[in-house]
């Protein structure tokens, strides 16, 4: 099976949970697991930390890294000061592979996807997990602009299925980079996807992509990991690797429990490291206090203080 990892040097901690915890949950019917990670930041170094991670679990895996020139995206607007977002729009153009699973480094692997590796696709180029009807999307303009449908969905991005024949055919890449180039939207690539795959994208199962921040999905993320069954996708900032992100993250005693089990499980977000990420902008302060109310009504909701939460 192929799961490919766009990073930069930001994203290492949740890269080490991510990779292991979906290496960890794949099942029996997957031979050998190959990993892609596509970046322009990370080394060799970063990779053997990586595979001693990977090879903890002793299951068949390889895991290769490819360059990406960033100066494609020059241009785009950054998010967290970074083009890798858009790296997932080449790997389609650069991967010889009939399939891949792309997945975002900030999520948490609770179940087996190998099944997605047998999902008949058709003539559709991808598979995402809607995030919520075209009426109800943050995404607001391109909601506008697909017609802003109370039953058509709007697509998060953290995780997609690809199949490259007919995503080629479909030029999806060529057809998103001229959407970014035209209207420069406020949410980067996904925008873009969700315009060019409107009507030829497969909906996943929400399983696939269970945002954290959705107090929808807490009944199943106040359980530990192994009961969750869920691909967990950490949306918000800040993220649980965040600056003390320890004490603020509300599901971070979940994503440290796998972090625990990796080669970096010495990180805190405090020391001096690539992914220490002090809150600047008045957006990364919003992102913070809201944050620390959802860590304490999660907090109080798990322990069965509170038996009354919106939004559950």
């Amino acid at each position: 099976m192929n799961i490919v990892f766009c990073a930069d040097r930001g994203v290492l901690p949740g890269l080490h949970v991510a990779a292991y915890s979906l290496l960890d949950r794949i099942g029996p019917a997957v031979a050998e697991t190959r990993f892609v990670v596509f970046s322009d930041a990370l080394d060799e170094a970063d990779m053997a930390l990586l595979r001693q991670t990977l090879a903890s679990l002793a299951k068949p895996f390889t895991l290769e890294l490819w360059r990406v020139e960033a100066s494609a995206f020059a241009g785009f607007p950054l998010l967290n000061g970074s083009w890798a977002t858009y790296y997932r729009l080449a790997v389609p153009q650069i991967l010889e592979v009939e399939r891949f699973l792309y997945v975002d480094a900030d999520t948490l692997c609770d179940m087996d996807v190998s099944e997605l590796n047998t999902l008949d696709m058709g003539t559709a180029p991808a598979g995402l997990v809607p995030e919520a009807p075209l009426a109800g999307a943050a995404d607001r303009v391109v909601a506008e602009q697909l017609g802003n449908s109370p039953v058509e969905p709007y697509f998060n991005a953290g995780i997609i299925l690809v199949n490259v024949g007919e995503w080629r055919r479909q030029k999806i890449t060529e057809r998103a980079m001229e959407y970014l180039a035209e209207f420069h939207p406020n949410y980067w690539d996904q925008s873009a996807l969700n315009v060019v795959l409107h009507r030829s994208a497969i909906p996943l199962d929400e399983r696939y992509n269970s945002i954290a921040n959705m107090r929808k999905n807490w009944p199943f993320l106040k359980q530990p990991c192994g009961k969750i069954g869920r691909l967990v996708h950490f949306l918000d900032y800040p993220k649980p690797w965040d600056f003390l992100g320890e004490f603020i993250s509300p599901q971070y005693r979940l994503w440290r429990s796998v972090l625990n089990q990796t080669a970096m499980k010495d990180f805190r977000s405090w020391h001096s490291t690539p992914a220490r990420k002090f809150p600047k902008t008045r957006k990364a302060w919003v992102g913070y206090k809201k944050a620390i109310k959802d860590r304490l009504l999660f907090a109080g909701y798990a322990r069965g203080w509170l038996k009354q939460v919106k939004g559950i």
